[in-house]
């Protein structure tokens, strides 16, 4: 009772009107985004990498690009995994590993595997999963609690739970919740991101860029933040690169520099700040 006492003021703080004028003025304040972003070291190691093994979802959310997209979509092959895995273990790496971007991590049957292999590797690095919950079972979830799987971020889209996630938590140990962050969104969450113009969303405008966040598709490319989901911005792929030698590229730190300073000057964050004009 306890657990589902804690989900519910998850969802009631979400949806709360003071969560939104919090939000606006954490999140949306240009002053605050610069000073919080001053001792940052852009040219230092990524601390999180998200890492795309499946590109395709079950669901099409209007404030979601993949609604208005027919394009490519597929599988990244094991063998360009191991290669990540690899040198992120070269690197020492022992920060957070997501299993997302915008696809639905859950429609690939490799998942617990794949955690496994991240959590035998890179222990004790976070590894999460971003995931809509409708495949996440009770027994999904204690398959990759037992891998090794950190956190579950589950994003509720319908009025109501998934059948999937209403029978999760209808067995969940108090002890089992820990795993979980849970979220409602909606058409008209006022979080929403306007996924750098590709869909018309009404949003705050939030400067929540993270310019240590590395980004594997599906495919091998990195591309420059979540937000960029055309690859507009060629950084690099990893099927013909290393990680380290993509993150090091003079342009590439650049633009991270850029943005830790809040210099928005490429057209993708003006349109993902809603910003027209800008003097470089």
């Amino acid at each position: 009772m306890r657990g589902q006492e804690n989900w519910l003021k998850r969802i009631i703080k979400n949806n709360h009107t003071l969560y939104s004028a919090v939000y606006k003025l954490t999140r949306c304040n240009y002053p605050l985004y610069v000073l919080k972003n001053l001792r940052m070291d852009t040219d230092k190691l990524f601390n999180n990498i998200a890492i795309e093994t499946v590109s395709v979802c079950n669901r099409r959310c209007p404030f979601c690009p993949m609604s208005k997209d027919s394009g490519p979509k597929g599988l990244m092959p094991e063998k360009l995994f191991d290669k990540i895995l690899k040198e992120l273990k070269e690197l020492n790496f022992k920060d957070r590993v997501a299993f997302s971007n915008y696809g639905e991590p859950l429609l690939d049957t490799r998942l617990p595997r794949f955690v496994k292999k991240v959590r035998d590797e890179l222990d004790p690095a976070i590894i999460w999963v971003s995931t809509n919950g409708d495949f996440l079972t009770s027994k999904k979830f204690r398959e990759l609690v037992t891998a090794g799987m950190t956190v579950f971020h589950v994003a509720q889209h319908d009025a109501e739970p998934s059948e999937a996630v209403k029978e999760l938590f209808s067995v969940i140990t108090r002890d089992e919740w820990k795993y979980i962050s849970y979220e409602v969104v909606g058409e008209n969450t006022v979080t929403l991101n306007n996924r750098a113009g590709s869909v018309d969303v009404e949003t705050f405008y939030p400067f929540n860029c993270a310019p240590q966040y590395l980004i594997v598709r599906w495919n091998g490319e990195v591309c420059m933040c979540c937000n960029d989901y055309y690859n507009e911005v060629k950084l690099g792929n990893i099927n013909d690169e290393k990680l380290i030698d993509v993150w090091n590229k003079p342009f590439y730190r650049k633009i991270r520099d850029d943005i830790k300073r809040g210099k928005f000057n490429l057209d993708i964050c003006r349109r993902c700040l809603g910003i027209k004009s800008m003097k470089k």
